[in-house]
């Protein structure tokens, strides 16, 4: 089995006010990006997988994919990565998965999808009382799971 990896995120879109995540605006000046990390799990012929995944997956005129595992953004203070609480419904992996389905002598086997949404946040500051603060206004505990790097 092979996992695959695709960080995904716009060619056009820059860091802007990180106050946008926040339900009230804080002092301090920090701006975000994001990104979407799709980890696939797959056996069979890789290269077709990987093709199949990059079809599916990314858009590529207005964005770019990094797919050796390294982060896509760097410079950051800290890094929220979440995703969806499994036996929740995710929207977006089920349209994937049902793509897939729909697909008939694929040479793989998609065993497993993940999708994590990456924000990285720039700036200076102090980094637990402020991922603390992010984690709390971006991150619902109902439907998700998170880390900070």
């Amino acid at each position: 089995m092979a996992t695959l990896t695709f960080e995904v995120f716009s060619r056009f879109q820059s860091a802007t006010d990180a106050n946008k995540l926040l339900y009230t605006p804080i002092a301090d000046e920090l701006t975000y990006n994001h990104t979407r990390l799709y980890t696939a799990e797959c056996e069979g012929d890789i290269d077709a997988a990987r093709a199949y995944l990059r079809s599916v997956l990314v858009e590529p005129i207005s964005q770019k994919v990094q797919e050796d595992g390294t982060p896509a953004l760097d410079g950051e203070l800290f890094c929220i990565s979440y995703g969806i609480k499994k036996g929740a419904l995710d929207l977006e992996k089920e349209a994937i998965l049902t793509n897939y389905r729909g697909r008939k002598g694929l040479p793989f086997t998609l065993e497993a999808l993940t999708i994590t949404q990456k924000v990285y946040i720039f700036g200076h500051g102090d980094k637990e009382a402020l991922s603390a603060r992010f984690c709390n206004d971006v991150c619902n505990p109902a439907i998700h799971t998170w880390s900070v790097k």
